[in-house]
């Protein structure tokens, strides 16, 4: 999972108002002149991406909520539509005209989100952030008509009127923001957003992987002074800004670097206020996607990190999705999923379901099912102690496994191997996303603040599962487990299935 987390200091620096001001994207400072990076303002091809800047964005919320207000005046008008002598009339004319009256408003609640800068913003994070803002500008629509009509100046619209347009406005909204943020068609003739990373090594490796994997992003290389692996290195600092140039990068993202604290931020200060930067913090292992950046005072940043309680709402809101999401999936999958347990039955002997004993809610036990994969007689079997290919991951798992039947093959590379518990979840063992159950066998290494995990459900889908899966280490799933139990939310569970799904069609992972 790639996070967008802003972060108020590089190295603990001394100049924490400096790097404050670079990371929240503020103009750059007086005495910062582009000379110093050998090379003018206009010379240069980056500014703030017009995709995602202030006016493009006050254009498409305007013309969203227009369209939004149009929808809700039809509607509200169908509704309170009168006949008289067989003529249809029509009362949403003057409605229209009121409901306009709230998108100015609108607009200015919206505006405060223009300066946030995201490396990606899906369905799930624009609907976080557009959903709030309308939401508080309804409220003071509603507020504005209704001391306008008591002072005698107007006739204020009804307000479901303005909630039914606040409603559409999501949707408009929502989807005007998206079509902002699609990328720019590269020479190879697709849409990705082209990243530059200041910084190297390990993390910055694992960046990098990261970013690539859903294929939306492309990285051109990395800057360092003291790079530990000269492969991928494009520059130096002091070569940033030509080679933000050359690229027609779109991104920085600041990851670890053994230069000093005042020679990156001297390298970023050109480019400040002109291209997005996101900076990886020191601490992003436990920082969860709901971090919040702090004005701390004096112009330094703090991130906030939230407690990480479930609380009863949230809980219910959870179990409501699991149970309509996982019926639905079981009447739409039905007829996959009797095929499925016809070729498994018939191309090879025992049953149709493989019951497994896992860890799950609370610590507690429960059999999760699973599409039978193997022959019966060696479903038992130590892979470890089989030959062939080991794959890397953090269980034993063979690449060939010679246990695995022609049809198990094939449901497991798709995962349709794992649809079954779908009727785990409406019996409420499992969860459609959460940590992944473990055996008995594999809890037992679980301790310390890994057990978090045992705070929910297990899921059938979680952030391992979409970000790599068994190409990542033991710790590395622990760690993603962690963070998915305390950043949870609607967004986060959405932006997990979306994930789910690219890497089913990938199989990325899957033995």
């Amino acid at each position: 999972m790639t996070t967008d987390i802003n972060e108020g200091s590089f190295t603990g620096a001394p100049r924490a108002d400096l790097a404050a001001s670079v990371v929240a994207g503020q103009p750059a400072t007086a005495d910062a002149p582009d000379s110093e990076s050998g090379a003018g303002e206009e010379t240069h091809r980056f500014v703030l991406d017009p995709r995602g800047s202030s006016g493009t964005l006050i254009v498409a919320d305007t013309v969203a909520l227009l369209v939004a207000a149009a929808e809700a005046a039809v509607v509200q008008g169908a509704v309170h539509t009168a006949h008289l002598g067989g003529v249809v009339i029509v009362s949403f004319s003057s409605l229209i005209v009121r409901l306009l009256g709230c998108v100015p408003i609108m607009v200015a609640i919206l505006a405060v989100s223009h300066n946030r800068q995201h490396l990606r913003r899906p369905l799930g994070v624009q609907l976080s952030i557009v959903t709030p803002l309308l939401a508080i500008g309804a409220a003071l629509c509603m507020l504005s008509w209704h001391l306008m009509q008591g002072v005698g100046l107007v006739i204020a619209p009804r307000d479901d009127a303005i909630l039914l347009m606040c409603g559409f406005g999501i949707v408009t909204v929502t989807a005007a923001r998206m079509a902002c943020e699609v990328p720019p068609v590269d020479e190879l003739g697709t849409r990705t957003k082209r990243v530059l990373v200041v910084g190297s090594g390990v993390v910055a490796d694992r960046l990098i992987e990261s970013l690539t994997m859903e294929g939306d992003v492309t990285v051109v290389g990395y800057v360092d002074d003291d790079p530990l692996d000269p492969s991928g290195c494009i520059g130096k600092l002091s070569d940033l800004v030509n080679r933000c140039d050359e690229h027609r990068v779109d991104h920085v993202i600041v990851a670890f670097s053994r230069s000093s604290s005042e020679d990156l931020i001297e390298a970023l200060r050109p480019i400040q206020g002109r291209l997005p930067i996101t900076v990886v913090p020191r601490l992003f292992d436990v920082l969860p996607v709901t971090a919040n950046l702090h004005d701390l005072g004096s112009g330094m940043a703090g991130i906030g990190v939230p407690t990480a309680t479930l609380g009863t709402l949230p809980r219910m809101i959870k179990r409501a999705m699991d149970v309509v999401g996982a019926g639905t999936a079981l009447v739409v999958l039905s007829p996959l999923l009797v095929v499925v347990s016809v070729l498994v039955r018939t191309t090879s002997h025992g049953g149709i379901l493989y019951r497994q004993a896992r860890v799950g809610y609370r610590g507690q036990s429960f059999n999760v099912l699973k599409f039978r994969s193997m022959y019966v007689q060696q479903a038992t079997d130590d892979p470890a102690q089989l030959s062939g290919t080991a794959a890397v991951g953090p269980f034993p798992k063979l690449k060939d496994d010679p246990r695995v039947t022609p049809v198990g093959r094939v449901i497991r590379k798709t995962s349709i191997d794992e649809l079954p518990q779908l009727w785990n979840v409406l019996r409420g063992d499992m969860s459609l996303v959460g940590p992944r159950p473990f055996i008995p066998r594999d809890a037992a290494f679980i301790s310390g603040w890994a057990q978090r995990r045992y705070s929910v459900r297990p899921g059938i889908t979680g952030l391992w599962q979409v970000s790599g899966r068994n190409n990542l280490t033991f710790e590395e799933m622990c760690r993603l487990d962690g963070l998915y139990v305390s950043s949870w939310s609607v967004g986060l569970d959405l932006r997990v299935f979306v994930r789910t799904l690219r890497a089913v069609v990938s199989s990325k992972g899957a033995f």
